[in-house]
């Protein structure tokens, strides 16, 4: 939801390849391939995690890589809290969200509750 809402706000075409983890270049993300590899790394792979660091950095900057992992680790945070709590989101939340379940691959999960 957040990404369609700042997608639409800086009038960018979501794409969805990008976010499941489709490692092409995007007129709307910079630097995709390394950011994509820099999260996947810090979720599936930490032994790649110093490599997907220094490519970023090598691409960007280290500030960039540094805001980069703030991110991811704020995502993992937020998740953390949501499952930990039983958070669910609201029916009519869950039916704006809909379009995306099946490109993201949502109902994939184990823990999917939609």
């Amino acid at each position: 939801m957040m990404l369609r809402a700042s997608s639409r706000a800086n009038d960018l075409t979501l794409d969805l390849d990008v976010v499941r983890g489709d490692l092409q270049d995007s007129d709307a993300i910079q630097h995709a391939p390394e950011l994509a590899a820099l999260v996947d790394a810090s979720i599936n792979d930490l032994e790649s995690l110093p490599s997907a660091r220094a490519a970023l950095v090598e691409a960007t900057d280290e500030a960039t890589m540094l805001d980069a992992a703030a991110v991811v680790a704020n995502f993992e945070m937020m998740t953390r809290i949501a499952d930990g709590t039983g958070t669910r989101h609201p029916a009519d939340r869950i039916e704006s969200m809909s379009d995306m379940f099946g490109p993201m691959g949502l109902t994939e999960f184990v823990s999917a509750r939609l």
